[in-house]
């Protein structure tokens, strides 16, 4: 079965597609693209007026929804917010990597990759047990060769080690750290650390948590505004320049407590521009974060494109996650994901979570989401700032 979308604006930056062109799609697949696709005897959807791009990528989500009170089932984080792609942040340790599998990848329709938390036991809940009871500082916790067991059986959606890097009051080194790495290197994996606090936690200092980083690893909540990549006056620290000139990424990981208009401004003043957007999404931070489609906004009111923002939660994030042959693109050939998106003027003030507000005078708004060939249009997100209303149930084509 062919699907012809005609006369959409699309965006492709990993091909350098930027105007208006249709869409061929058929078995699931990406036929053709281009200007005036000459085909006969298939549907056709006129998509005048919308923006069309590889299916968005959140690559810092959290959607192991079946095991503690944290995590987002993934199709309201994904297709149903206009995602096709989330990757899990570490919301499962060894021990309940198979459950993750089995009740959330397996049974989604968005696609789902996953951060393995490198310790024994890791639960996500909304009390952060596992730090409070001392799971993420043990040692105890940590058996590199079960790890080891566990990536092997899951090549295929492991896309790289989420690592809170906690220590002990008194320690000097971090027990998940210190698994990870050679994990990543073993693997040729990327590790995903994120900055900030913890309760009941110490962390590594930043400058020395950010040394340890190779090319390819990811630092989320970059516009973190306390205890992250800035000084006090908001200037980049050093070893954070040293990351960065390495190729260390930045992703943003919105969010509710670890971004900041302040601070992004800051460093895009500084030139520095967050690899992947992302929103780091859980059951405590919807009302602040909404979308992924609020997080393209926000940073296009503080200056990116919407080619930029596209960019950022398209191939960047497939190369991120070392995907760009399944996803990223709309290189024919590839499942046909992709995301229908309009920008539409309107007054708003948008929040950060740390008490900054940003007025807005557009805001991008889904309108429609294609995972692997199966269509649909959306007509109300799931978190949005907007009351709820309905949201699609399944897709359908």
């Amino acid at each position: 079965m062919a699907t012809l979308f005609r006369n959409a604006h699309i965006i492709d930056p990993a091909q350098g597609i930027d105007g208006l062109g249709d869409l061929l799609v058929e078995n699931g697949k990406v036929a053709a693209i281009g200007t005036h696709v000459a085909v006969t005897d298939v549907e056709t959807i006129d998509l005048s007026g919308q923006i069309l791009t590889p299916g968005w990528i959140d690559i810092h989500s959290h959607v192991f929804d079946t095991v503690g009170d944290f995590c987002l089932p993934a199709d309201l984080v994904g297709v149903q917010s206009g995602v096709t792609t989330v990757a899990d942040a570490g919301t499962s340790g060894l021990l309940t990597f198979s459950a993750l599998r089995e009740t959330v990848v397996d049974r989604a329709q968005t696609r789902v990759y996953a951060f393995l938390d490198p310790s024994l036991l890791y639960i996500a809940t909304s009390d952060f047990i596992a730090h409070r009871l001392g799971f993420a500082t043990s040692p105890k916790n940590q058996d590199r060769e079960r790890a080891a067991a566990v990536v092997e059986a899951n090549r295929d959606i492991i896309v790289g080690f989420k690592v809170r890097p906690t220590l002990k009051s008194g320690e000097t080194r971090s027990p998940v750290m210190d698994t990870a790495l050679p994990l990543a290197d073993q693997y040729n994996l990327p590790i995903m650390v994120h900055v900030g606090r913890f309760p009941a936690d110490e962390v590594l200092p930043i400058d020395v948590l950010l040394d340890m980083l190779r090319p390819g690893d990811i630092i989320t909540h970059a516009f973190q505004p306390r205890h992250g990549l800035y000084d006090a006056a908001g200037q980049l620290l050093p070893a954070a320049k040293r990351a960065i000139a390495r190729g260390v990424m930045l992703d943003v990981g919105h969010s509710s407590s670890d971004f900041a208009f302040k601070t992004a401004r800051s460093g895009l003043d500084q030139g520095i521009l967050p690899h992947t957007l992302s929103t780091d999404l859980n059951c405590f931070n919807t009302e602040v974060i909404g979308s992924l489609a609020l997080t393209m906004t926000k940073f296009m009111a503080l200056g990116l494109t919407l080619a930029q923002v596209v960019e950022r939660v398209t191939i960047n994030p497939a190369r991120a996650l070392r995907k760009t042959d399944a996803i990223g693109s709309l290189r024919p050939g590839m499942d046909a994901d992709f995301t229908l998106a309009e920008l539409v003027p309107e007054n708003a003030e948008l929040v950060d979570g740390n008490g900054g507000i940003l007025p807005v005078s557009a805001i991008l708004k889904v309108r429609g989401v294609c995972r692997a060939g199966k269509f649909a249009p959306i007509r109300q997100m799931p978190f949005d700032y907007e009351p709820q209303t309905e949201a699609i149930e399944e897709l359908v084509g």
